[in-house]
């Protein structure tokens, strides 16, 4: 029995290229990396409720969106954590927030050119606006219920959300004047930040120094080869302040 598994992987091709399914199963294998070996977990997950209306058939993708969203959520998670050892609780979750929500997981179905796999009767342009978002969810459900964890994983960081978290992470870690403007909001205090050029040693090159300013006074001062950079540097040396109190 334990070579089973492996016999099947062999002897999948041959299978897909007798079934009326091989160009589902062609499209999922360029998808996942893998022929799936269950597909009709799939087909469900790419099922909207709206298509089964009045088939008494309860076979949609909710059930696989509710497993998926927590694979997604444990998998980023754990990921952050370990990439990230010396981040706060409070960061790390507005990092996986900006990972795994309607608007990403919908760019990453458009970018996936996922939006043809799924089967709904209803009108995208007026009730479509998370449908996508969902069916990645469902879609993560089915991979993790028909591969396992450890492949699931491996899809969601090396395939899924590959570019989204080369792209975005570096940057929202190290946004600290975002966090020092946030902080002003739910202070209600006053965050305004007073930038100015200054010549470098070559004198055809700008540097820009920044204070940052709480209801008018300078809490921190930082310099950069941009407005931009001096503007974080600033309000890193006050961040870095308020963890060392």
């Amino acid at each position: 029995m334990k070579f089973y598994p492996v016999l099947a992987r062999i002897f999948r091709p041959i299978k897909v290229a007798f079934s009326k399914d091989r160009e589902l199963y062609n499209e999922l294998k360029e998808l996942l990396g893998r022929y799936p070996c269950d597909l009709s977990l799939y087909k469900q997950a790419f099922t909207h409720r709206s298509a089964l209306r009045g088939t008494g058939s309860k076979a949609h993708n909710e059930r696989l969106e509710y497993l998926g969203d927590a694979v997604l959520d444990v998998v980023v998670a754990d990921y952050l954590y370990k990439r990230f050892p010396t981040s706060k609780e409070g960061m790390l979750t507005q990092i996986r927030a900006k990972l795994v929500n309607r608007v990403t997981l919908s760019r990453v179905a458009r970018q996936h050119s996922m939006e043809h796999f799924l089967v709904s009767h209803i009108n995208l342009h007026v009730e479509g606006k998370f449908v996508f978002s969902n069916m990645v969810e469902a879609l993560v459900g089915a991979v993790y219920l028909d591969m396992g964890y450890k492949f699931a994983k491996d899809f969601i960081l090396t395939r899924l959300l590959k570019d989204f978290i080369n792209a975005d992470l570096e940057e929202l870690e190290y946004d600290f004047k975002s966090r020092v403007l946030e902080w002003g909001q739910k202070s209600k205090k006053s965050i305004d930040f007073v930038s100015e050029a200054y010549p470098g040693p070559k004198t055809h090159i700008n540097l820009f120094s920044s204070n940052v300013l709480i209801n008018g006074e300078i809490a921190g001062y930082g310099t950069g080869r941009s407005k931009k950079e001096a503007e974080q540097n600033a309000a890193r040396c006050l961040w870095e302040q308020w963890e060392k109190d």
